[in-house]
């Protein structure tokens, strides 16, 4: 059977199971046949969400995905492995014409029990893959692999809209943006200059990276300020800002007024 786009692969792969497949494409790779929804970009899955829902969770998460980003990258050949949590993955890069273009992440596998509590335990048990053994994500990363390698040879001189480099950078945003992260940083992954990737992210967008990031991070804010009752330090950190003075200043720069003030006029 084929299969019209990766995302399609991809759904047809994690039916029946609770495995999470997800895949990082790196520099300009890609095209509107490999294009990924947040959700298969990012580690989606509910103990995941849970796990980063706090600022030293998120950190632990996020350097623990760039870790194997890094070592994928670097060591050219796939791997697996267990993330502090104890939840287990399987990393696959995907390498063409001699460069790592993705990384292919196979995960949420749980093999020994957690080290939770009892209540964390019954209520994230079932969201679980408990019976897949390696010599399946080895499978999965092959056809994966393959798929990925076709739909890029074969859709690459389709002229499109989309652009695989913006939208990669995008993504990894998404995944990234609570976490204090810079343009250096995202420079370093895409393995492209600092300089050149800021000046092709702001032709495309008509924004910086920083102001893209700034306004994703406000939206944040927005919701946050809105919906809950967190003092306006914590929306500031949930928000992604590392510093309150500058999340107030920023705030009232593109709102026109303080955060505080956008609270109190809200119905």
């Amino acid at each position: 059977m084929e299969y019209s786009s990766l995302y399609q692969l991809i759904t047809c792969l994690e039916y029946g199971t609770r495995v999470h497949i997800n895949v990082v494409f790196l520099g300009n790779t890609g095209n509107y046949k490999t294009k990924l929804p947040a959700e298969k970009v990012t580690h989606s899955k509910p103990f995941c969400e849970f796990m980063k829902s706090t600022p030293k969770g998120f950190e632990r998460c996020f350097a623990c995905k760039n870790f194997a980003l890094h070592k994928a990258i670097t060591g050219r050949k796939p791997f697996g492995g267990f993330c502090f949590n104890g939840i287990y993955e399987y990393c696959c890069p995907v390498i063409e014409k001699g460069n790592v273009t993705a990384v292919i992440f196979i995960g949420n596998i749980l093999a020994d029990p957690l080290k939770i509590s009892p209540e964390q335990m019954e209520r994230f048990s079932q969201t679980f893959e408990r019976n897949f053994p390696e010599e399946m994500c080895v499978q999965f990363g092959c056809i994966l692999e393959n798929q990925i390698k076709l739909l890029i040879e074969e859709y690459a001189d389709r002229k499109t809209e989309f652009d695989p480099l913006i939208t990669n950078i995008k993504n990894f945003i998404e995944e990234s943006l609570y976490h204090d992260i810079s343009v250096r940083h995202i420079a370093s992954v895409f393995n492209y200059d600092e300089k050149y990737i800021g000046r092709v992210f702001k032709r495309h967008t008509g924004k910086t990276i920083k102001e893209y990031m700034n306004i994703k991070r406000l939206k944040k804010a927005e919701e946050l300020l809105k919906n809950t009752k967190l003092s306006i330090t914590e929306v500031s950190g949930k928000a992604g800002f590392n510093n309150v003075t500058y999340f107030n200043r920023i705030f009232k720069r593109y709102l026109h007024v303080s955060p505080m003030e956008y609270r109190n006029a809200q119905p």
